[in-house]
């Protein structure tokens, strides 16, 4: 007969969605638990002594009417999992959180653990909480996006009445990370479509491109600056001059005319941002010198590439939808993508992690105001201008973070998400990052050191010209005709599920239900309302349509899991008008999309 220890270890390693770590041996050896003669079990950890109970929280119960996203905090109460288990929706989620090394490790060899095998929708996370981030990242990929509205936690009692700091520190990471993925996923459906009218507009320039895929690790170990425009970048600005022949330098739209000026000609420029501002400030009436190449995806705004006679790379985004169908629907092989993020760093920064730079150097990455609020970026960028920068930072809600130098600095939510980005993207990717900014926040995962100490081990040899290595990439294999062509097929494909949407949006509509219907009428009129499901699969299987129907789809969802599942008038009427929201953008959103698809085929023509 199998034993416990080995029976628990199958029912873990028959689902590959847990998340164990690997044991702390030091943590290990300094704790043990003991059952005492009164049959408690005696939680010993270093100098501390804990009676570990099963103590049911009956004020903190699940909503059984609900879809639920349920962090249960311990393992070690399984009575007490049980209990949530037998009280949440048959559709809710739950997620257990053991951050306790040795908690695991004995309810590994002394607790049943088969109710992760036979209850749906449970998954396991056992490890430091410093990588719960990562597990994180990974699980909100799945359907679990759609219940982030709806989050509860269960603390159980070790978690709740003896050891609180890792509760708090739970809950902050999880708030982090939901923050990051709803910012990830976009802020509407109008912002993804400006943004697919910009991809169509700038369809022509991929034909300038170099070819992204083969610039893949073309810079070996070779060390990369990037360089941001936070207000710690004054002090050592001045450092690159005696390093620019040594390394590969990457810049941020808004520093590039202060690098050019003071002599550090960047190899490469990025920009992510589409407003007409980034044009108006970074390149009308600017000329950059050829041996700086424009990095930026198709969402620019199209004067930029116009008017940029340098060379251009323009990747696809990394794990974004609408840049996948595109380069599926062009054929386009190989790795052209690189992880872009949400800032011009975050550009940058996936430049220097595509071509295969190690260590890959951050400069002015400040992600903090200076050394008074207000001071948001190096001197000679557009925010020397006071008035703009009180504009655009006043309305902006500042809070705190750790700094570089320890203590506390203070950030903003957008900064905190962009330092949460490169946290995620460092320890996912395992990649060696020396953060030489000498100020600002913190960020994780990082080797601190001096830009002095940097030059001093890593940048004494002179590197190969960017320019030299450009010159030998061939641009995308793409040829105009061939890209009309596919813009057609793709109108009359998806001008066809325009036409279903709207079948499906007339039926829910005119379904008319009051406190008077008759249960056969909810009956009928919940199975067409709920025939939208099948739409939000057909979304989920493109993926144009889910990108840029994403923010809408999500925002549906999270409204029809606040409804209980109870058959009444009054949550049929609630989830007929959140079907209906979702339908009006889809045909919304599928007539802009037919049309932008038409105007980029007539475009091709020229």
């Amino acid at each position: 007969m199998m034993d416990l220890l080995n029976r628990n270890i199958e029912i873990l390693s028959a689902n590959p969605d847990h998340w164990i770590g690997l044991p702390d041996e030091k943590e290990l050896n300094q704790s043990s638990i003991n059952v005492n003669s009164e049959g408690n079990e005696i939680f010993l950890d270093g100098n501390k002594i804990f009676t570990l109970k099963s103590d049911f929280d009956a004020s903190n119960q699940p909503n059984p009417l609900k879809r639920e996203l349920i962090f249960v905090v311990g393992i070690q109460s399984v009575e007490e999992i049980k209990k949530v288990i037998a009280l949440k929706g048959s559709e809710s989620l739950l997620v257990i959180i053991e951050p306790n090394g040795s908690l695991f490790n004995y309810s590994l060899h002394q607790k049943d653990l088969s109710f992760l095998h036979t209850t749906t929708g449970v998954v396991l996370f056992a490890d430091k909480i410093s990588n719960l981030s990562l597990f994180l990242d990974k699980f909100l990929l799945t359907n679990a996006i759609f219940y982030v509205k709806t989050i509860k936690f269960y603390f159980t009692h070790f978690y709740r009445e003896q050891d609180i700091q890792p509760s708090v520190a739970i809950v902050r990471v999880i708030k982090e990370i939901v923050n990051y993925k709803t910012m990830m996923y976009g802020n509407s459906v109008e912002d993804s479509l400006i943004g697919f009218k910009h991809n169509m507009k700038n369809l022509k320039h991929l034909t300038r491109s170099k070819n992204v895929s083969l610039l893949k690790n073309t810079m070996k170990n070779v060390p990369a600056v990037v360089v941001a425009a936070g207000p710690s970048l004054n002090k050592n600005i001045e450092q690159l001059h005696s390093m620019k022949d040594n390394v590969v330098i990457i810049a941020v739209d808004t520093i590039a005319q202060r690098l050019c000026n003071e002599g550090i000609i960047p190899d490469f420029i990025c920009s992510i941002e589409r407003e007409v501002e980034t044009y108006t400030y970074f390149y009308e009436g600017k000329t950059y010198p050829v041996q700086s190449t424009l990095v930026g995806p198709l969402v620019l705004y199209p004067e930029i590439f116009e008017q940029y006679h340098g060379q251009l790379l323009i990747p696809m985004r990394e794990g974004v939808g609408e840049y996948i169908w595109l380069k599926d629907v062009l054929g386009l092989k190989g790795d052209n993508s690189i992880s872009i993020g949400l800032s011009c760093a975050h550009v940058a920064f996936g430049v220097a992690e595509h071509i295969g730079a190690s260590p890959i150097i951050l400069l002015g990455q400040d992600l903090a105001y200076g050394n008074a609020v207000g001071e948001t970026h190096a001197g000679g960028t557009i925010y020397d201008d006071e008035e703009l920068t009180n504009s655009m930072f006043s309305a902006k809600v500042n809070l705190e973070t750790e700094g570089y130098y320890g203590g506390l600095v203070t950030t903003t939510e957008t900064w905190n998400t962009f330092r949460t980005w490169f946290e995620m993207e460092i320890a996912t990717k395992s990649l060696t990052v020396i953060n030489a900014t000498e100020g600002g926040s913190k960020i994780a995962h990082t080797q601190q050191l001096s830009l002095v100490e940097v030059e001093e081990q890593y940048c004494k040899t002179k590197i190969t010209p960017v320019l030299e290595i450009l010159q030998g990439i061939e641009n995308y294999p793409l040829e105009k005709k061939k890209m009309k062509q596919v813009m057609r097929e793709q109108y009359r494909y998806l001008y066809d599920i325009k036409l279903q949407f709207e079948k499906q949006q007339k039926q829910v509509r005119r379904l008319k239900i009051n406190g008077h219907s008759s249960e056969t009428e909810l009956k009928e009129a919940l199975k067409k309302v709920d025939q939208t499901e099948g739409f939000f699969k057909l979304v989920m299987d493109n993926w144009l349509l889910r990108h840029c129907l994403q923010p809408a789809m999500i925002n549906s969802v999270w409204n029809l899991y606040t409804i209980e599942r109870v058959n009444t008038a009054d949550n049929i009427i609630k989830a007929q008008k959140a079907n209906l929201g979702f339908l009006d953008i889809g045909v919304y959103a599928l007539n802009e999309i037919t049309n932008l698809l038409a105007e980029a085929a007539k475009s091709l023509e020229e």
